[in-house]
């Protein structure tokens, strides 16, 4: 058996597709700090990139330091799959994911997403077109089902029937979106059920968590906790391993990360794009300074970053006032 993403002696740790957050920068900024985690993009449009193929070299971009890169794509069409699955492969893509379980209201409109749960045979057409026209690992990200998790075996048995090599279970349904708390106990059951690589994915914040959730699966899928936190990748991937995580780093040393994170934004920004890549970097900063608890004017120098020069600036002063006894105080 050729070796791909999917061997691996050790759980797997994957970084979530994440719309408007897992571009190569970001990416790569994980793979930074947590180098043993497996990376997927940001969902991209078979269809937008089959018709317009020029797109590719772009929207699939993979760097060196972050392989392996797996491309997720969402769309209806099997023929738009199978394109852009061979161009994604073309750019270095070391697998194919195709979403099924994104909620989003647009998206599912459209018979996107999550509505594929919902036509079993259109599902298992893409699954099968771009499993015949690729080397790499095909892949699927879906929820519990629609309303409940009655279904799900038999769906994922037919993906499996299809081609499918791996499948990612967000433990919430169609119906539930992102409220209330994700249901690991049917993703074990599902495990039980199939002879392919299974991954949970749904509320991890914390390495000891993911521990616990891992159960009998291969692996855990982690999104919005990332963002939050991209550190918490590398510390699930040293329990997973059985080592001891290094829990407690000064935000004056992670601070150096995030720098070279900007940096990376700014490559991939390209020339004269340097402050439109310093404002998408604002959210980031947004989210450290709740975090780190720091006072409320340091937020207003956060979303005002235009350049790298003041991104830094923003760090710094971040580091500086979080190693002070109570940073949420106002500054005088």
């Amino acid at each position: 058996m050729r070796k791909t993403w999917l061997c691996s002696k050790y759980p797997q740790v994957i970084l979530a597709p994440m719309d408007g957050y897992t571009d190569p920068p970001f990416r790569r900024f994980i793979k930074q700090v947590a180098p043993r985690a497996v990376v997927f993009s940001e969902f991209l449009p078979s269809t937008q990139i089959a018709r317009k193929p020029s797109l590719a070299e772009k929207l699939f971009r993979i760097y060196h330091d972050e392989e392996p890169v797996v491309i997720q794509l969402y769309g209806k069409d099997p023929e738009d799959f199978r394109i852009a699955s061979v161009l994604a492969e073309e750019q270095g893509a070391s697998g194919v994911d195709i979403n099924m379980g994104c909620p989003a209201k647009k998206v599912v409109a459209h018979r996107h997403g999550s509505a594929l749960m919902r036509e079993i045979d259109l599902a298992c057409e893409i699954v099968a077109k771009v499993k015949t026209s690729v080397r790499v690992p095909v892949s699927v990200k879906t929820r519990l089902g629609w309303e409940d998790e009655r279904n799900l075996i038999p769906f994922v048995k037919r993906l499996v029937d299809s081609g499918l090599d791996a499948i990612t279970i967000h433990g919430r349904t169609y119906q539930q979106k992102f409220d209330g708390n994700a249901r690991w106990e049917p993703i074990y059951d599902l495990k039980a059920a199939v002879r392919i690589p299974v991954f949970g994915n749904g509320d991890i914040t914390g390495h000891q968590q993911a521990l616990e959730k891992l159960g009998t699966l291969d692996g855990v899928m982690i999104g919005r906790g990332a963002i939050d936190d991209p550190w918490l990748l590398a510390r699930v991937c040293d329990v997973f391993m059985g080592w001891e995580p290094k829990e407690s780093i000064p935000f004056s040393q992670k601070a150096e990360a995030w720098k070279s994170f900007a940096r990376m934004m700014l490559e991939y920004a390209g020339v004269n794009q340097e402050r439109q890549a310093c404002q998408k970097f604002r959210k980031y900063l947004v989210r450290l300074h709740r975090e780190l608890g720091l006072a409320a004017e340091l937020r207003s120098l956060a979303v005002k970053v235009e350049n790298y020069a003041q991104v830094v600036e923003a760090l710094e002063l971040f580091a500086s006032q979080s190693e002070k006894p109570h940073a949420h105080e106002v500054l005088v």
